[in-house]
């Protein structure tokens, strides 16, 4: 919760206070999974601690809309006001029966009752928008939309329309398999919403300018991905499945390439394993001792595996240059020839190492 939103929440009174908090803390909308923000009603000081305005992701855009409470009668459900003046216009008591029946039966002692009004209403303006959609069945964006739930991969409840004046936005799940990702790429996301989520935001009618929402966790696995061109010939229905397609692929090598490099790494691990200092996931450290020469070889494999070859880095345990070990980093060597490589290379560095002062700091190694 945003400082901001922080303030806001402290000004409401503390009979309602409980359904925001739900709201903020817990309710995640849209294809996107975000969080909900909260904003005052510009020039609502009067009701300041009963009236706010909240924020919610759909598409592209920020919905706004006004919860009134009542503070003479705070058992009862509150109001609301939309940004769009045509979304529920004219309500009847079955739709309010049948669509919002958290609202119709509104439980003042749950703090979650809130919450559940807001992801109905989001609900039924997803489906208000998609009626606006069906109102120009020769449009092209309808065609497009009609098109694609024909595929088997995507169902309604993977799309989000959006409907203005003369703009058109879907907002589209992409089916792809992150079940393994996690594994790899956790560490550092404290927050991560939607992790398994890749979007894709086409607006029609100028849909060559497609667009690439990923989560978190993807970007930080898949980096920048560089979409196909889609012609305006093109079709959503070809289009989304080759896109699917190209996230799946670099997926895989992603998974492909990590298990190639762990497989590196266990397999010097084994082989010297009286040797090793440390290592992880990307790394590993040895000492080893050639004709009273003692030296440390530090393999790093990094991301980009196994397209950029590991760096290999040589270091005295003896020898320093102003203050540091000497160390000496090596071109990168093809796999089939690395212990050979490494001998030669020892022996160069080696004899780089005789000219330097050596001092006496083997027994620090442990400490």
């Amino acid at each position: 919760m945003s400082s901001e939103s922080f303030g806001i929440l402290s000004d409401i009174s503390s009979y309602f206070r409980p359904f925001i908090q739900n709201v903020l803390q817990e309710l995640k909308l849209g294809l996107c999974k975000t969080k909900v923000d909260l904003e005052k009603i510009p020039g609502g000081f009067d009701g300041a601690d009963t009236q706010f305005r909240l924020v919610l992701p759909y598409c592209s855009k920020k919905l706004k809309w006004e919860v009134i409470f009542d503070a003479a009668t705070p058992w009862f459900a509150p109001d609301f006001r939309f940004d769009d003046e045509s979304f529920l216009s004219s309500v009847d008591e079955d739709l309010l029966e049948e669509k919002l029946g958290s609202l119709a039966k509104w439980n003042e002692n749950d703090p979650e009752a809130l919450s559940k009004v807001i992801s109905e209403l989001v609900t039924l303006y997803r489906n208000h928008q998609i009626k606006k959609l069906s109102e120009d069945e020769s449009s092209r964006a309808y065609f497009e939309y009609t098109a694609l739930l024909g595929d088997a991969l995507t169902s309604e409840s993977d799309i989000e329309v959006w409907v203005g004046g003369h703009v058109v936005e879907f907002l589209i799940k992409l089916n792809i398999d992150v079940t393994r990702l996690p594994e790899l790429y956790n560490d550092g996301i404290d927050e991560n919403p939607g992790i398994d989520t890749a979007l894709l935001l086409v607006r029609y009618p100028n849909s060559t300018n497609a667009e690439l929402i990923l989560s978190p966790l993807l970007t930080k696995s898949l980096g920048n991905i560089t979409l196909p061109l889609m012609h305006q010939s093109g079709v959503l229905m070809d289009y989304v499945p080759m896109v699917t397609e190209l996230l799946n692929n670099k997926i895989h090598d992603i998974l492909k390439a990590e298990k190639f490099k762990r497989e590196l790494l266990v397999q010097f691990i084994v082989k010297y394993e009286g040797a090793v200092l440390e290592h992880d996931s990307n790394c590993a450290a040895f000492l080893f001792e050639t004709h009273n020469f003692h030296w440390i070889l530090h393999i790093e494999v990094g991301e980009n595996f196994p397209e950029n070859l590991p760096v290999l880095t040589l270091r005295s345990v003896y020898h320093c240059d102003k203050g540091k070990p000497k160390s000496k980093i090596l071109p990168s060597c093809p796999y089939n020839s690395f212990e050979e490589y490494i001998s030669q290379q020892v022996e160069i560095f080696k004899n780089e190492c005789i000219g330097t002062p050596a001092t006496n700091q083997l027994v620090n190694i442990d400490n």
